[in-house]
């Protein structure tokens, strides 16, 4: 059966091949995750937070300041983690393509729900965002209710289709189950909620970091006093330390949850990552209440994200192994001159200009009123539109070359 399984994986895949070494992709889609995972569990945890803070603002005005502040926080949050998304979802369909695709397909109906409730789930929070103020009614937190209850909808959604991409012998059963082929696409076939748990959980000690760097950010603005800021910081120790009391038994459950057949060397990122846990905590007690160490706790948070990205790549390459897919065996057909527009695209676009946008907006974010930009931002505002001139110049005179040369027959 497995023999068989392994057959159609791999007769399943892009017969184009792929343009580089598989481990470049491995990397990227690692990589990229990590940037992307780390919006959604700061959006989730911004966004409970301000839900809790808006039924508190009477007993306290910081209450208020703060759900308004994460309100904004998780809204522009929403944007990026669906934005960052999009890579890691694009290397996985290179080098995993027949898992996901045949994953989505049994879920098909659910996958165009996605769709449909991140929209709404976005417009309700946009509603609560735009009328999150002093004076608004209580009933308006209905709507926040609504997008968070559609934004944790939308992440099991994601998890059942990775999940169902692990298990290529249940496809059958799940595609005709007693025979009879239900094309319907209208189930969610496997759930491990050690897994998906674990990883919401991590939305706690991601908003205590997030609430520590934040109390910094703003240490330098008069509409952020310092008894504001202390209370910020510490309610982010608070639940820094909760969480990840929370997260590492349900850590441990995904560690016993795991398939038999996993070799060992599968669950050291596991592992690893408990360790990295218990030591955040500890990070979080002692440095949580000293101002000026937030961006410090907030980098280092990125250690655990990183070592769970990797856990995830591990578990499905062992889980690939015993139907002989293997993504080093993937065909490469190299093509240099795309996989160097890539990274120089990468390096300009997102390097150079992305890093002025990131710059200008954290400056201007520390300033009180009208802010002005110093030479160096100028300077990178202008070498931002250069090379964002020249990438678009290249990107249309690349492609009319192709486009030109296969005209001639050249």
């Amino acid at each position: 059966m497995e023999a068989d399984v392994g057959f159609i994986l791999n007769t399943m895949r892009d017969p184009a091949g792929i343009p580089a070494p598989p481990w470049l992709f491995q990397v990227l889609m690692v990589l990229t995750w990590v940037a992307h995972i780390a919006f959604v569990l700061v959006t989730l945890g911004a966004a409970a937070l301000s839900i809790v803070a808006f039924y508190l603002r009477h007993h306290h005005p910081h209450w208020q300041q703060l759900s308004i502040a994460m309100t904004k926080g998780a809204k522009i949050g929403v944007s990026l983690l669906i934005v960052l998304g999009v890579a890691p979802l694009l290397f996985t369909q290179v080098i995993y393509d027949p898992q996901w695709y045949t994953a989505s397909v049994l879920s098909a109906r659910w996958l165009i729900i996605f769709i449909f409730t991140l929209i709404i789930g976005y417009c309700s929070w946009f509603v609560f965002y735009y009328s999150n103020k002093p004076e608004a009614q209580t009933r308006l937190g209905l709507f926040a209710l609504l997008g968070l209850g559609l934004f944790l909808l939308d992440g099991l959604i994601m998890h059942v289709l990775a999940y169902q991409s692990l298990q290529p012998d249940q496809w059958m059963n799940w595609y005709a189950p007693n025979g009879q082929v239900d094309t319907r696409g209208a189930s969610l076939h496997a759930i491990q909620w050690s897994r998906f748990l674990f990883i919401i959980s991590l939305s706690a000690p991601a908003l205590a970091l997030y609430l520590l760097a934040y109390a910094d950010y703003y240490s330098r603005r008069s509409d952020r006093p310092k008894d504001y800021r202390d209370f910020v910081r510490q309610l982010g120790r608070r639940i820094g330390k909760v969480g990840c009391l929370i997260s590492l038994p349900l850590l441990f459950w995904w560690l016993l949850d795991l398939p038999g057949h996993l070799s060992t060397s599968a669950h050291t990122p596991g592992w690893l990552l408990a360790g990295a846990l218990i030591i955040l905590a500890i990070q979080i007690d002692r440095l949580g209440s000293l101002p000026g160490r937030g961006y410090l706790l907030l980098f280092s948070g990125l250690i655990p994200l990183g070592l769970m990205a990797l856990w995830r790549e591990v578990i499905r390459v062992h889980a690939m192994k015993p139907f002989g897919y293997d993504i080093h065996d993937y065909t490469v057909h190299a093509d240099l001159p795309s996989t160097i527009l890539f990274f120089l695209t990468l390096l300009g676009i997102g390097g150079i200009f992305g890093g002025f946008l990131v710059l200008l907006l954290y400056r201007a974010g520390q300033v009180e009123g009208k802010y002005q930009a110093d030479r160096t931002i100028a300077r990178l505002g202008t070498l931002s539109v250069v090379v964002l001139g020249l990438w678009i110049t290249v990107f249309f005179v690349y492609g009319f070359s192709i486009w030109v040369r296969h005209a001639i027959g050249f």
